[in-house]
């Protein structure tokens, strides 16, 4: 593992007709596929935007270990709707854990968004 890219998706929500395809969904879908595995654990996901409930609730099911990420819900929700239920406090409700970062990146994923929106 260590800094070998696995995996790199994109949003695909309207392309694919499907709300749940995320690119963090299709990214951990991706990379299960890849190796095998439903636990994946040792890999990190770095995304544009704090992953959303569905997205983070993959993370914490996939046992992803961290992830880094640029604009927050409360930004992303200038943009678009959004469900303000922030991945720290879903992290906070389990039993292992998921390092989280934010701010990574920022000024290219907030054009990122605008270029999305």
């Amino acid at each position: 593992m260590g800094d070998q890219l696995f995996a790199v998706e994109a949003n695909q929500t309207v392309e694919l007709n499907d709300p749940t395809a995320h690119a963090e969904m299709m990214a951990i879908r991706r990379l299960g596929s890849i190796i095998k595995k439903t636990d994946l654990s040792g890999f990190t996901l770095y995304t544009t935007c704090e992953p959303c409930p569905m997205c983070m609730s993959a993370v914490i099911w996939a046992k992803i270990d961290a992830v880094f990420y640029g604009c927050s819900i409360p930004e992303i929700s200038n943009f678009t709707d959004q469900i303000n239920l922030r991945a720290k406090y879903l992290a906070k409700k389990i039993s292992g854990s998921v390092y989280l970062s934010d701010g990574i990146l920022l000024e290219e994923n907030r054009k990122l968004l605008k270029e999305f929106q």
